[in-house]
């Protein structure tokens, strides 16, 4: 059997970097997308196999997979010669590859004049990829099979599972108001923005209160990533279950995803006669789609190689680690894609039913892709707290620009006022909380900068009041649909959980204290 598989070994290498990064990453990439991506990884393989054969067909042919495998190294190497070149104090990257080329080459030269050492050298890489790709894909297989029977047998999915009751029925025009809820990611409140970013947003701020938004004074996120603030936030409760139901250690996000996509707040809508209408985010895995949604907006028709290589968090992470990554020259497609994003939402008041519409936009989330008069940065790489401090806040500047005149456009184009939900679904990280050795070690000024979420919401008829002082973001939308649509669910308390993010389920409880600044805390004030 070995002997039948020596010419083929160099594809089990080519997978190898897909499968480590689906067996680092469980719950994080969909099933048709890893297939995408490994059929492009082995058609790139045999197209390298072909043209080495030609290239080599008078020399012995078990050369071919070894130099086909020469090859592959190289193409998923960038990485690892990236930190060799750091490592050899003053060589630049070029020479390194330069270098490792010429070892490859004496290396396959040496081979082909020794058939012995070559057909031990093909035995020995066959062995080594049927087992590396065996071992992984047995992780990965075991690891999607439990997954989901976890969420088969969830208490929590089945719980957030059951219809809201309503106390009455939504009267006259509450009943037809469109509701968006525009989750911009990493946005931080304006105090973070002071404080850590040292970045004064009133002017953003005092633009959307003009408009009719109410901004409270204080608004916390009750999770510190993504993967656990979005599903709180538009199921209107809290996770902490998942430690018991996912494991306490497991980094799995198949069940939050989960219970994200199958969320209570588009549920209710839906039943209300809603069209529930889903901006996806270009590549966060939590938000590529939504199997729910009535619609599905999409960014870009027809297909173009370059674009499709942006559309998964699992994409991106391969390419970063291979040659082709030096091809990137900048972000562009992420900034045209959140332009398209927010200028289609902008046609939403045209629909004639009543929407339910979510959107994910990634930003100011890193990559950085907007200077600050919203031109396409050409910064790929971004070094040290205050590279990152006005990286952050030029794209933010750029940002609030593009979401004034999105939220201006749908107010004026909309029959009946809308309820309008801009939310942070968590704060930055430029003090870098997630380099703390174990949650319980984060810093009070490191908990404050993360928890300190964005909210601003247009909330018409004199609602404004919902939201005058403080919001814990788990409640937001408990507090929307109590108000104008009668829906009997119970608020969750104002708790914060803190996680890092290699092990996103082992919570500790913060005190609120802690979230307070520092003035505040000194004086007592509240």
């Amino acid at each position: 059997m070995i002997g039948r598989l020596k010419p083929w070994y160099p594809f089990f290498f080519a997978l190898v970097p897909i499968l480590n990064i689906l067996a680092r990453n469980p719950g994080g990439s969909r099933l048709d997308d890893i297939a995408v991506v490994m059929a492009c990884a082995l058609i790139i393989t045999a197209v390298v196999y072909l043209v080495a054969a030609v290239m080599l067909r008078r020399a012995p042919r078990p050369l071919v997979p070894a130099a086909v495998l020469a090859v592959v190294l190289l193409v998923y190497g960038k990485t690892a010669l990236g930190g060799l070149s750091r490592r050899v104090a003053g060589v630049p990257p070029v020479v390194m590859l330069a270098g490792v080329c010429a070892i490859l080459l004496l290396g396959l030269f040496l081979l082909a004049r020794r058939a012995g050492a070559l057909d031990r050298a093909n035995t020995f890489f066959t062995l080594t990829g049927l087992l590396m790709v065996g071992w992984l894909g047995f992780h990965v297989v075991t690891d999607l099979f439990h997954a989901r029977s976890v969420v088969k047998h969830s208490v929590l999915a089945q719980q957030l599972a059951r219809p809201i009751p309503t106390r009455v029925s939504p009267a006259g025009k509450a009943a037809q108001r469109d509701v968006y809820l525009i989750v911009l990611d990493e946005y931080a409140n304006a105090g973070v923005l002071r404080d850590v970013l040292l970045f004064d947003n009133s002017v953003f701020e005092d633009s959307l209160r003009q408009l009719g938004f109410t901004i409270p004074r204080s608004v916390h996120s009750n999770y510190v990533h993504t993967l656990l603030s979005l599903p709180s936030l538009l199921n209107f409760s809290h996770l902490t279950r998942l430690s018991g139901e996912v494991g306490r250690h497991s980094t799995d996000a198949t069940l939050p995803n989960y219970l994200l996509e199958n969320n209570r707040a588009a549920a209710f809508f839906k039943r209300q006669g809603y069209r529930f209408l889903f901006f996806p985010s270009q590549w966060w895995p939590s938000t590529d789609r939504n199997r729910n949604a009535d619609w599905q907006f999409d960014a870009w028709p027809g297909f173009n190689l370059a674009r499709a290589a942006t559309r998964s968090d699992l994409r991106r992470s391969l390419l970063a680690t291979t040659a082709f990554a030096l091809l990137k020259r900048d972000d562009h497609w992420d900034a045209d894609y959140i332009r398209r994003s927010l200028s289609a939402l902008e046609q939403v008041p045209t629909q004639a039913e009543p929407t339910f519409t979510f959107a994910h936009v990634v930003n100011p989330h890193w990559p950085y892709v907007f200077r600050p008069d919203c031109q396409v940065s050409r910064q790929t790489s971004i070094d040290g707290r205050v590279g990152r401090r006005q990286a952050y806040t030029g794209q933010l500047q750029c940002l609030n620009r593009l979401v004034l005149h999105t939220v201006t456009e749908i107010l004026h184009r909309s029959a009946v006022p809308p309820i309008i939900i801009l939310q942070g679904d968590h704060g930055t990280n430029l003090l870098r909380y997630s380099d703390a050795k174990s949650a319980s070690l984060v810093s009070p000024a490191q908990a404050r900068e993360r928890f300190g979420a964005f909210g601003a919401y247009y909330l018409p008829d004199g609602r404004g009041p919902l939201f005058a002082d403080t919001v814990s973001v788990v409640n937001v939308l408990q507090r929307i649909l109590d108000h104008y649509f009668g829906a009997a669910a119970q608020p969750s308390a104002a708790d914060f959980y803190l996680s890092l993010e290699r092990t996103p389920y082992d919570f500790v409880k913060l005190d609120p204290v802690s979230l307070r600044p520092l003035g505040s805390v000194a004086s007592g004030s509240h």
